[in-house]
């Protein structure tokens, strides 16, 4: 498997999608600017969920502790562009093309992967066209009695996987803010075909995840 970190390059589905983004923006001046700033996590821990109460009383036990214990290990490797899609439509850029990114699987790390001043304005949504999604499980992946390790993919294949997912964001001017983008692995994961160590790339899809913070 490819070890990789941030960079970024320009193919297919993706590059066409950049070129109507930079058409898109618009004139950034005319409402005022803010930011945005979109980082991406193998599996984030859901912050409204409260711990279960025999967890919190055992004092040699964390937080920490409950959110990765009996949970798969290993690093999910991601390539993909990123844009804003504003409320008239248009497409904002966060990536400079297609951005290769390694993370863990269990979420402790949450690389930033694509920074941008923006109109300051409302956007209706996060599009994500995913080129590649490779994972290399260490021991602690169990499906169906079946104990998974070494390379799973997610069945891309040659064409692009765009995934929207809907926000109601307004970004003021001179506001910062942060997108997490949640790919959820431990769920997809779940759904690995044994025989071929890959996964359905539309149950991928349905599990992407996206906040703001």
């Amino acid at each position: 498997m490819k070890r990789w970190k941030a960079c970024a390059t320009l193919r297919g589905t993706a590059a066409a999608f950049l070129a109507i983004a930079t058409t898109s923006c618009g004139n950034l001046t005319a409402g005022g600017i803010g930011q945005a700033t979109v980082a991406m996590s193998g599996d984030a821990p859901d912050p409204a969920a409260a711990p279960p109460m025999a967890i919190l009383s055992d004092p040699q036990r964390t937080d920490h502790d409950n959110d990765y214990d009996d949970s798969p290990e290993g690093e999910v490797e991601a390539e993909l562009s990123v844009f804003l899609v504003a409320a008239d439509g248009g497409l904002v850029a966060l990536t400079d093309g297609d951005v290769e990114v390694q993370m863990d699987l269990e979420g402790t790390e949450e690389p930033e992967i694509g920074s941008r001043n923006v109109s300051a304005t409302t956007y209706t949504a996060l599009r994500m066209i995913f080129t590649s999604i490779e994972v290399e499980v260490d021991p602690g992946l169990v499906v169906n009695g079946d104990t998974i390790t070494g390379e799973v993919d997610v069945e891309i294949d040659d064409v692009d996987l765009p995934v929207d997912r809907t926000l109601d964001l307004q970004i003021g001017d001179g506001e910062r803010v942060e997108i997490l983008i949640d790919l959820n692995s431990e769920r997809w994961l779940q759904a690995v075909d044994p025989r071929t160590q890959t996964v359905d790339a539309q149950v991928f899809a349905e599990l992407v995840s996206v906040r703001v913070r």
